[in-house]
C-alpha cells in the first residue's frame, strides 16, 4: 500500500470535513425551518368590533303624527280596545271580539270626547269588525304586507290620549304568510285591534292577539260591502274604570277662535257638588258667561253649571251640582260676549 506524504495527507482529511460540514448545513437548514415554524405564535390581537348602525327609524315623525290622528279607542260594556279610521266617512277597523255580543259601545277620540256608534259588519272567520262614528280624524293608508321581511321592523300605534297604552310600539316580524303575521311586540290588553305600520307610515296588519296580526289585506274583501251598509245603532257604554285619559292633556291642535280643548275632572259622582276646570282658548268674561252640560245620547237631562268663573282666556270654572242624571253630556261654553263654543269633550256624570 503507497503511503500519502502527511502534508496531502491533512490536506485531503481538511476538505473531507469541510464537506461533511458543508452536507451537514444543507440537511439541518430545511429542519430548522421546520422547527421555527412549529414554534406556538404568540397570542393574535383581538381585533375591534365595528359597531353596528342602528336601524333606522320605521316612521318618521311627520308620518307618526299623522297616523296618530285615526287612532282611536273602542270601548265596549266592560273593556276597551283599539280602532282605526280607514276612510272619511267615518269608517273604523278593529277586532270583532270587542264588539260582538256588546249592549253597547262608544268611541273616544284623541281629545277624549266621545262619540256614539253604529256596527256596520262583522267576519267572525276573521275576527275583524267595522263600526261608523262621526269624526274627522285623518285615515290611515293600507300598505301591502306581502313586502315584509322577516326580522323586519313594524310599529304598533295606539291612542296617543290614553295614558295606560304606548303611543307607538316597536315590533319585529317573526314570520309571514298570506293568512297571518307573527310578530315579538309587547302588547296590553288595550292594544288590540291596533294597527301595525311599516314604511311610510301604511297600515300592514291589525293586531288580533300578543303576537299575532292579521294582513290588512286579507280584509279587503270585507271593507268595500261593509262601507255600503247602514249598520245598526248601537246604546252608549258606559266608560270603563280602567280606561285612563290624559287629564289636561291636548293631543290636537285647537281650531282658530274659542275652543274647549280639555276638561277635568271628565268624570263626577252625581252624589256630589264637583268643581270642573275648563282648558282652552278665546274664553271672554262678562253677563253672559255660562257653561252648559247637554245630554250626548238622550233628549233630557241637560243643566247649566253654577258659579262660572274666568280665569284667564284659555282657563275657566264652573261647579257641577249634586244630583245630575247618570249619562255622557257635552260641554258648552257660552263667553261674555254671547259666543258659543261645544266641545267634543264628553264629561261623565256617574253613580
Amino acid at each position: 500500500m503507497t503511503r500519502l506524504p502527511k502534508s496531502r495527507l491533512d490536506q485531503a482529511l481538511a476538505a473531507l470535513v469541510i464537506t461533511l460540514v458543508l452536507v451537514g448545513i444543507a440537511v439541518l437548514l430545511p429542519k430548522a425551518g421546520q422547527w421555527l415554524s412549529a414554534v406556538p405564535p404568540g397570542p393574535t390581537p383581538v381585533a375591534t368590533p365595528t359597531p353596528t348602525a342602528p336601524p333606522s327609524a320605521v316612521l318618521l315623525p311627520e308620518e307618526l303624527d299623522r297616523d296618530l290622528q285615526g287612532v282611536m279607542t273602542i270601548v265596549n260594556d266592560q273593556s276597551f280596545a283599539t280602532a282605526f279610521l280607514i276612510d272619511p266617512q267615518g269608517d273604523f277597523l278593529t277586532v270583532a271580539s270587542v264588539v260582538t255580543g256588546s249592549a253597547g259601545l262608544r268611541l273616544v277620540d284623541n281629545t277624549g270626547g266621545s262619540h256614539s256608534v253604529r256596527l256596520i259588519g262583522i267576519d267572525a272567520d276573521l275576527g275583524i269588525a267595522l263600526v261608523r262614528a262621526s269624526n274627522d280624524g285623518t285615515p290611515l293608508a293600507f300598505g301591502d304586507p306581502a313586502g315584509l321581511q322577516v326580522d323586519d321592523p313594524v310599529v304598533l300605534l295606539a291612542s296617543p290620549k290614553v295614558v295606560n297604552l304606548r303611543t307607538a310600539t316597536p315590533a319585529v316580524v317573526l314570520n309571514r304568510s298570506d293568512t297571518q303575521l307573527t310578530l315579538r311586540v309587547d302588547i296590553l290588553p288595550g292594544n288590540i285591534g291596533g294597527p301595525i305600520v311599516g314604511p311610510g307610515g301604511k297600515v300592514v296588519g291589525i293586531l288580533m292577539a300578543s303576537g299575532r296580526a292579521l294582513p290588512v289585506t286579507v280584509a279587503l274583501t270585507d271593507i268595500p260591502q261593509w262601507r255600503r251598509q247602514a249598520g245598526t245603532a248601537v246604546p252608549l257604554a258606559p266608560l270603563p274604570g280602567d280606561l285612563v285619559l290624559r287629564g289636561t292633556d291636548t293631543t290636537s291642535a285647537p281650531s282658530a277662535g274659542p275652543s274647549i280643548q280639555s276638561v277635568s275632572p271628565a268624570r263626577a259622582s252625581a252624589a256630589q257638588v264637583v268643581l270642573v276646570t275648563i282648558q282652552g282658548s278665546g274664553f271672554i268674561d262678562g253677563n253672559a258667561l255660562r257653561v252648559s252640560f247637554i245630554p250626548l245620547a238622550s233628549p233630557s237631562g241637560g243643566f247649566d253649571g253654577l258659579e262660572p268663573t274666568l280665569v284667564n282666556a284659555s282657563t275657566l270654572t264652573v261647579k257641577v251640582p249634586a244630583g245630575r242624571v247618570v249619562q255622557d253630556y257635552i260641554v258648552q261654553v257660552t263667553s261674555g260676549d254671547g259666543t258659543v263654543t261645544s266641545s267634543r269633550i264628553a264629561f261623565t256624570v256617574t253613580p
